[in-house]
């Protein structure tokens, strides 16, 4: 077994932090395309979260044996998992709310003028959905919920990986 102070050094375990990250982007496409539930401006800022982290681990996969390109990862995975987090949590706060009437959000992505996402791929990035609207859950539990307690495990674990790592490197 790998020990967790060593996994910011070990490819495998950036890669496997990156097929996860491709497994959530895959189940979002399935969600949207496969069962027609159409994502929330919420619902594509989480998702482009999720592309963060998959970019910072495909950048941590390649630059492991690298002491500055492993921190520029792992602090890249962490801003993208907590920003990720922060946006499923008001996303439940906001399906969860009593007055319901106020559930809403923006109706277009609010991506920098130099990179529309919104415009250059809106079979991926436009935004239909309602924000309030509850179309699938599991176990009783939605899908913000769900993305809540994902992020809310990729941010306490690779927070607990980088700082075993740095004391380990630091003794």
């Amino acid at each position: 077994m790998m020990r967790i102070y060593l996994w910011p050094a070990q490819r495998n375990a950036w890669l496997a932090l990156f097929i996860i990250s491709l497994s959530l982007l895959a189940a979002a496409a399935y969600f949207q395309y496969g069962l027609g539930l159409e994502p929330c401006v919420k619902c594509v800022y989480q998702r482009m979260a999720v592309i963060g982290i998959a970019l910072f681990a495909l950048l941590g996969y390649w630059g492991a044996r690298h002491a500055l390109v492993r921190l520029i990862a792992l602090a890249g995975v962490i801003y993208s998992a907590i920003e990720g987090l922060l946006i499923a949590y008001d996303h439940w706060d906001l399906q969860t709310s009593k007055n319901a009437f106020f559930a809403v959000c923006e109706s277009n992505p609010n991506f920098p003028s130099w990179a529309p996402l919104h415009e250059w791929l809106p079979s991926y990035f436009a935004a239909p959905g309602l924000c309030g609207d509850i179309d699938w859950s599991f176990l009783g539990v939605t899908m913000p919920a769900w993305m809540t307690f994902i992020f809310a495990g990729v941010t306490i674990t690779v927070a607990v990986a980088s700082l075993s790592h740095i004391i380990y490197k630091l003794r």
